[in-house]
């Protein structure tokens, strides 16, 4: 009978899988009849060197083992059509011990490298195009003077105030009024056309919220008629529009 020491095993299956690999199988369920009576060799053995709980795994596989070696050799009754369905002890054990092998293969190449003090990797793809840059014999003094004195033409010259600035200020009750005004008769404006030269921000949303502030008071209505295209404001007919003071406020300055 094959004679075998006692070795420490990372567990079950890799008892399993050098004892078939000493044997030169393959891993499958004929293997793992083959090597069954070695396994349970060897388990005896551990009963005395190894805490319960770890005999415990490897007298699970064994009872595996003990149950694919019985199917081989005795004969095997018909099953209904539904226990058909069912997978293979043998294949289900033989699927899991070439999982087990596929990964400890990882893990040893993964060991081997940590082992030659290789803490990086190479790139495994190329290494991206970096733009060109230019060498200082690319150009020479006279053009940078020229090309600096192009940027410094195309900034607007700054405009210092002569006197005193006084501070732009619009109100919700201006735009209104304005709205008021470009509406006479009934007719309809953008609001593109309400905040054409605006120059400040907040003149945009000041017009915004007068036109807010009269929809609500339904005195102007909003019209999209298509998909991203202009908002036109028009009167509500019957209503008219009054610049009293919106309940939220004068506006904003």
């Amino acid at each position: 009978m094959y004679t075998l020491s006692i070795d420490v095993f990372e567990g079950p299956f890799d008892l399993l899988l050098q004892l078939i690999e000493r044997e030169k199988l393959d891993i499958s369920a004929v293997s793992l009849s083959q090597v069954a009576d070695q396994f349970l060799a060897h388990v005896a053995q551990m009963e005395d060197t190894i805490e319960a709980g770890e005999l415990a795994d490897f007298l699970a596989i064994a009872a595996r083992l003990v149950l694919i070696k019985s199917r081989l050799l005795l004969p095997r009754a018909s099953r209904p059509d539904d226990e058909e369905l069912e997978e293979d002890p043998a294949e289900a054990l033989a699927r899991q011990l070439r999982e087990y092998k596929r990964f400890k293969e990882a893990a040893g190449a993964m060991r081997a490298i940590e082992d030659r003090g290789l803490h990086a990797y190479p790139r495994a793809v190329a290494p991206p195009e970096l733009e060109h840059r230019l060498s200082p014999e690319d150009f020479s003094l006279a053009g940078l003077l020229e090309a600096a004195r192009a940027a410094f033409a195309s900034v607007p010259a700054v405009v210092v105030p002569a006197g005193v600035v006084v501070p732009f200020m619009l109100t919700i009750q201006d735009q209104i009024r304005r709205i008021r005004q470009v509406t006479t008769g009934g007719r309809s404006v953008t609001f593109r056309s309400l905040v054409d030269g605006a120059r400040y921000r907040y003149e945009i949303v000041v017009t915004l919220l007068a036109v807010l502030e009269l929809i609500k008071r339904r005195q102007v209505q909003a019209l999209q008629r298509n998909l991203f295209g202009e908002i036109e404001i028009a009167p509500v007919p019957g209503a008219e529009i009054t610049d009293e003071e919106p309940e939220n406020g004068n506006g904003a300055s």
